[in-house]
């Protein structure tokens, strides 16, 4: 049983299904319709897809746009570099990755998918989760299972309702995440992911999506819950930030009806990432702040990493217990941990004024060009192998 039919979920599910393993998943929305903030995969991950042949799909359906860049600058204009060099992925269509795993899983009889159906809580026999209180258009009802697997990121119930200890780190600044509708002007999409730091917690992040829309990440301290409610001190603090190919557009666009998203930045991980019967992954386990766009791709090589072991003790004959999900845990919380830790670094290092982090980063171009250090790749990411991947091309029709 999975809860959340997002990326690591489907991904999971893909793996399992299609190893003969029966998989049910529970997901809260009625569908897969609905914008997601991270959509920018990595290098790691984007090889399994490539090998998977889910990734040319996605290309071939415009659902993806491949290497694309991610840029940082101090200011609007100064580009400058970081450990790992220059970084290329691929922006997805969240929407479009999740039906494709849907319809590919769904070529089994022993996968289903529930949608709108709320976990609330676990329910136990002898101390392991046996089943799930759940709730479907307002009525609760109970669904059973032998394994459960959480995959329904940072709001999950069930983290809560197991009482797992949450180890949390401050951070200083909330998010306001603004989508605009860029049909009317598509050439105007920025090909690349622009981070833009100017000093004092003041960051904005600008990319495309596969829909002809650019998404806006404004990140500042102070209450910005209250400045996404307060449209002319929006304008005031945000158009400044935006590039000025974009402004006029953002300017003309800004208004009452602009879609909006407040996200408290959160980087925590719980102490453990399992009971008996239930393992938690992605967001679930280790909530990750938006910078770097890290929560998808770590989630993405949890669900890889979990498939490989509990496909390992399935074709072993053993038990799927505690045994096996901590040797999940212990392979994947060294890196979660490395970039919260890294992220955390940023977070702190975003807050110096906007001369100090010219400084830094000249002193750190220096440094990068001396000891040729700035190679491909992003900084800490672990590459994972899926063990057990099944490329599209052979299953079932």
């Amino acid at each position: 049983m999975i809860v959340g039919a997002g990326p690591a979920g489907l991904l999971l599910a893909y793996q399992l299904v299609t190893n003969g393993v029966p998989v049910r998943v529970l997901e809260r929305h009625p569908d897969f319709e609905r914008e997601f903030r991270g959509e920018f995969l990595q290098p790691a991950v984007l090889g399994t897809l490539e090998q998977l042949g889910i990734l040319p799909l996605l290309v071939d359906q415009t659902l993806a746009f491949p290497d694309v860049e991610r840029r940082l600058f101090v200011g609007k204009t100064r580009r400058v570099m970081v450990p790992g060099g220059k970084e290329r992925g691929s922006l997805i269509s969240q929407p479009g990755l999740l039906a494709l795993l849907h319809v590919l899983c769904s070529r089994f009889p022993h996968y289903q998918l529930d949608f709108g159906t709320t976990a609330l809580q676990t329910l136990r026999e002898n101390g392991r989760v046996v089943a799930l209180k759940t709730r479907r258009e307002g009525t609760e009802g109970r669904v059973d299972g032998d394994v459960f697997i959480d995959c329904s990121g940072r709001n999950s119930g069930l983290r809560k309702d197991v009482g797992i200890q949450t180890e949390s780190n401050q951070v200083p600044a909330d998010v306001v995440w603004l989508r605009f509708d860029f049909s009317d002007a598509p050439e105007l999409l920025p090909e690349s992911l622009d981070v833009h730091m100017f000093g004092k917690g003041v960051v904005a992040v600008f990319h495309r999506t596969t829909r002809s829309r650019l998404q806006v990440a404004y990140s500042a301290p102070g209450d910005l819950g209250g400045l996404r409610k307060n449209l002319p001190e929006l304008r005031r603090q945000l158009l400044p930030t935006v590039p000025e190919k974009l402004r006029p557009h953002l300017e003309a666009k800004l208004d009452e009806n602009t879609e909006t998203q407040f996200l408290r930045v959160v980087v925590d991980r719980l102490e453990r990432w399992h009971v008996p019967g239930l393992l938690f992954l992605g967001d679930a386990a280790h909530t990750m702040s938006p910078s770097g766009g890290q929560g998808l791709n770590l989630a993405l090589r949890d669900s890889i990493v979990a498939a490989n072991h509990l496909l390992d003790a399935v074709r072993a004959g053993q038990p799927i217990d505690e045994r096996v999900f901590q040797k999940i845990q212990d392979e994947r919380r060294p890196e979660a941990d490395q970039i919260q830790a890294m992220q955390t670094r940023v977070h702190r290092m975003v807050m110096a004024p906007m001369f100090v982090e010219h400084l830094m980063f000249t002193v750190l171009g220096v440094v990068l060009k001396l000891s040729k250090k700035a190679s491909q790749g992003s900084q800490g990411v672990t590459r994972v192998d899926m063990r057990y991947g099944i490329p599209v091309a052979q299953l079932p029709r």
